[in-house]
């Protein structure tokens, strides 16, 4: 039992002797790529928001270890199979999260924008020309909704990324002196009731 573990760990040792080469060579590669990678993302960064610049700069850095690896384990002469079909499995769990989680940073991001650009306050009118007939008073202002009040005294709830895809009418209630802290702890005058449909 032990020779035969012994032999195991021999093979093994020879297979990683065997590759060092090709893993220096995979090493090498690696460190020019991440400082041309940074250099990259700097420049990027020099020309963009900073706030871009941190997740770009991680992203090409797992990007970059995760194929570093699964070279250096292949030109050790391992089996490499298992390795990517779990890679891949992961990686398509993480693109689905993506796109689920997608419309939320959406909405949650246009929501600053209108907030931060003052685009509508609290009590002002709304009309959407496309599709024609939505209009209300805006009565509530969160991360995901804006809820107007039409003129039956029904609620609509409007996704926030809506109003950065149509064009919307606006009529101002008084002289829209609502500030920005006054419509983040204002409380709604809205109850929104959800309905059997």
């Amino acid at each position: 039992m032990l020779s035969e573990i012994w032999s195991h760990f021999r093979e093994i040792a020879d297979r990683v002797i065997d590759g060092l080469p090709a893993v220096s060579v995979i090493v090498i590669l690696a460190m020019v790529a991440h400082i041309l990678l940074r250099r990259v993302i700097g420049w990027v960064a020099s020309r963009t928001a900073p706030t871009f610049a941190h997740p770009l700069r991680w992203g090409a850095k797992m990007l970059l270890i995760t194929v570093s690896l699964v070279l250096i384990v292949k030109a050790l002469g391992f089996d490499i199979g298992n390795i990517w079909t779990a890679l891949s499995t992961v990686l398509a769990m993480v693109a689905i999260g993506f796109v689920a989680v997608w419309s939320v940073l959406s909405n949650v991001s246009c929501t600053m924008v209108i907030m931060m650009s003052r685009t509508f306050e609290l009590g002002d009118e709304i009309e959407f020309t496309d599709p024609a007939g939505v209009r209300g008073k805006v009565v509530n202002l969160n991360f995901v909704y804006t809820t107007l009040r039409d003129e039956d005294g029904r609620l609509i709830q409007v996704p926030n990324n809506m109003f950065f895809q149509k064009i919307i009418k606006r009529r101002r209630a008084g002289d829209g002196s609502v500030s920005l802290s006054e419509q983040l702890t204002r409380q709604s005058d809205a109850t929104v009731t959800k309905t059997g449909g």
